[in-house]
């Protein structure tokens, strides 16, 4: 680093006015987690060239980077005056309203980001995430396939898409986008999980109950997985097996506050088996 330090500010000396060495000076500080650094050369290279757009979006993503949003807003936003097709700093400030759970504006920006750059499967994948998050589900669909079309290997990608599709209502498409989900990446209890309840709305009980054992076989005692048993077992008619799933469940989350609507769901269902 000192060495690539020493050069850069050799050839700042021979061509002091040249914003980019002052820009490629920042990315290294940056990259070192120098942030003050590297925002003192980002902000001597604007002061060259105000609409140096490169300068002004990496002092943005550094503002975002040390927690200071706002600054990083106004960057963000300087970069596109200076370069209006730039599609980074629109997906960037989409992807920080997203964060904020600002899902209209998030979904304004990753949208211009798209225009620009139609070839981002990323910024569909967010923009399907707003749009979901704003229970626009046929959207958020469209988004969500538009980012398996540009890259198939991405798992959230498939797991999102089920999600949607099962909230509509469509348990076949939500299996089939589950189960490659698993293919991509077979550790995913959460997938799995998901993927059993899936079955079960299918009335695929055995399919079903071979799938939850996996889960539980890596995390015995994984609550959603354990309910889902409880579940199948209950479509199949066998209510003592379920109860007792139930009943196990409910004492082993007792006083878990993250799983209070789980604990409330299963008393309610032992209540219902009991009348």
């Amino acid at each position: 680093m000192e060495k690539t330090i020493e050069k850069l500010n050799q050839m700042l000396k021979e061509d002091p006015d040249n914003p980019e060495l002052l820009k490629e000076l920042g990315n290294l500080f940056f990259r070192e987690g120098l942030y003050d650094k590297a925002i003192e050369s980002y902000e001597a290279s604007i002061e060259i060239d105000p609409n140096y757009y490169k300068s002004l979006y990496n002092l943005g993503n550094t503002y975002h980077k040390i927690g200071k949003h706002d600054e990083a807003l106004e960057y963000w936003t300087k970069a596109i005056k200076a370069k209006p097709d730039f599609d980074h700093a629109y997906f960037n400030i989409g992807y920080h309203y997203f964060q904020c759970g600002y899902m209209r504006e998030a979904i304004v920006a990753l949208k211009e980001a798209i225009r620009i750059n139609p070839n981002a499967p990323d910024t569909y994948h967010y923009l399907g995430l707003a749009y979901y998050n704003t229970n626009q589900f046929e959207e958020a669909i469209s988004a969500f396939k538009s980012a398996v079309a540009l890259d198939d290997t991405d798992p959230d990608y498939h797991y999102n898409l089920a999600n949607t599709n099962y909230d509509l209502g469509d348990y076949e498409k939500a299996a089939e986008e589950w189960l490659i989900t698993l293919k991509l990446r077979p550790e995913d209890s959460k997938a799995r999980n998901n993927y059993c309840d899936a079955l079960l709305k299918l009335g695929k009980y055995d399919e079903a109950l071979k799938e939850i054992e996996v889960v539980l076989t890596n995390e015995p005692d994984y609550p959603p997985a354990l309910c889902t048993k409880g579940e199948i077992y209950e479509q199949m008619g066998e209510t003592q097996k379920a109860s007792e799933i139930y009943a196990y469940l409910k004492d082993k989350i007792k006083g878990r506050h993250m799983w209070d609507l789980l604990y409330n769901y299963l008393d309610n269902r032992l209540k219902g088996q009991n009348e």
